[in-house]
């Protein structure tokens, strides 16, 4: 074998080598959390003079030619503080400031936003308000102005925010989703009654009383009670205040211009750039007798910056893809999940199962329905009589859905709950509805039965 050709050899399994390790590390950053990519990037900062945080300490005159990591192109420029919490009151104070509204409404939805407690309720009244805010501002203000500026605040996300009762709070939302999503207009407006009329009564599943009340029958009750599931009676708890130690979503979704989408959180999208000094160093002298170590600096920044990009960029298309496949979800709720699987997304976005794998663990989405671990969106499924797929969660739903609604005096035992699974299309068989019932920690219906007698 030649000289020449041994060397293009090693050359050739270098490289490949570095490919090695490359692909090795932006397969690791694939898979960190927020808070694991957080203590890497700080080990990284540590370790590398050349790479920097924009809004760090050197922010004058760094270099403008940064390599930033990827973002959504219509997003504001957030602190890129990996571990920054907004507030309920700072997300609702951001959605006013671009409120088409005069100064003086701002000023009084302004005050409103300050008396809103974690859950997303109102802490006080609006004569209170209305009366403090009068004093505040020294001049009289109506309690019809105050009604007006409620009315701004309650049309911001999240939906039920600024209500000043649950019945409110669920009508709110119950308002938006018809605006948002096609629901039948007589199960909107049953679930409107017993929002309004009915909460005792469907806490306790007294469905006589429902019915008498609705003025209907039994199944559009269910289908009102169902409606009324998917509603979050505390909607200011989707978002984390500075005390709270909650998850922080990787992803985002929100309903813009008719349909659903879905974008990475800029809070968790560090911004980096070279160190503009060093830079201007390498330069002006000479490549060789620039510093190796300088110049390896250089390359591990760049390296990093990229891979960090590309980790973005493959958690987007994986939840994008989720998305596509699992969009009744977001309209649904969990009843709308359907089987999915690791490989159905990795075909779609052309990626290898294990790529996806590293995508999804310990990522978050936040969606209308809280915010839920992107594994949660994979699940197993059972076949149903139309020859499509129904997933295991939305399966346990209806199986908890029925049992909610089921006289307490005549239990639905496992037989008839597979009964009615079947008038759903659901080929299920009696010892699988067990498992599910067993698995939601739910008793059998003799156990039920004897446990209604007792509570009287």
């Amino acid at each position: 074998m030649s000289v020449n050709l041994q060397q293009g050899i090693r050359a050739t399994v270098s490289q490949q080598m570095v490919m090695t390790v490359q692909q090795q590390q932006s397969l690791k950053l694939l898979q960190y959390s927020s808070l694991e990519l957080e203590t890497e990037l700080k080990q990284m900062l540590q370790d590398n003079p050349l790479l920097e945080l924009v809004g760090g300490s050197s922010e004058e005159g760094s270099s403008t030619e940064d390599y930033p990591t990827y973002r959504h192109d219509d997003e504001e420029d957030y602190s890129p503080e990996m571990v920054a919490k907004v507030s309920l009151q700072d997300y609702l104070l951001e959605q006013l400031g671009t409120s088409e509204i005069d100064d003086f409404q701002k000023t009084l939805v302004s005050y409103l936003i300050g008396d809103i407690d974690d859950n997303g309720y109102l802490s006080s009244t609006l004569p209170e308000i209305v009366t403090a805010l009068s004093e505040l501002l020294h001049q009289p203000i109506t309690l019809d102005e105050g009604e007006q500026a409620l009315a701004v605040l309650q049309s911001f996300d999240p939906a039920g925010i600024g209500a000043r009762s649950l019945a409110e709070c669920l009508l709110l939302q119950l308002d938006k989703q018809r605006l948002a999503f096609s629901i039948d207009v007589d199960v909107l407006s049953v679930a409107r009654i017993i929002c309004e009329k009915g909460l005792d009564a469907l806490v306790r599943a007294d469905l006589n009383a429902l019915e008498i009340l609705a003025e209907t029958d039994i199944e559009h009750i269910r289908q009102a009670h169902q409606l009324i599931r998917r509603l979050n009676p505390k909607p200011g708890k989707l978002y984390s205040t500075p005390e709270a130690d909650l998850a922080i979503p990787d992803v985002l979704t929100r309903y813009k211009n008719g349909s659903w989408e879905v974008y990475i959180n800029p809070q968790v999208v560090p911004k980096l750039r070279i160190n503009a000094e060093y830079e201007r160093m390498l330069k002006v002298v000479d490549k060789a007798s620039a510093s190796k170590e300088m110049l390896e600096q250089l390359q591990i920044a760049k390296l990093f910056m990229t891979q960090l990009n590309q980790r973005f960029a493959t958690l987007l298309a994986v939840a994008q893809s989720i998305m596509q496949e699992q969009y009744a979800f977001f309209q649904q709720g969990l009843s709308g999940l359907k089987p999915l699987t690791l490989k159905v997304i990795a075909e779609q976005i052309g990626v290898h199962e294990s790529t996806v794998s590293r995508a999804i663990n310990q990522k978050f989405m936040a969606t209308p329905y809280g915010v839920f671990e992107l594994k949660r969106f994979f699940s197993s499924g059972v076949a149903t009589q139309e020859g499509e797929q129904a997933s295991a969660t939305a399966i346990q739903q209806r199986i908890r859905a029925f049992i909610e609604a089921e006289s307490k005096a005549k239990p639905l035992s496992d037989s008839k709950l597979t009964e009615l699974l079947e008038k759903e299309g659901i080929a299920i068989a009696r010892r699988t509805v067990a498992k599910y019932r067993e698995g939601m920690n739910i008793p059998t219906a003799s156990l039920r039965k004897a446990q209604a007698l007792l509570q009287g």
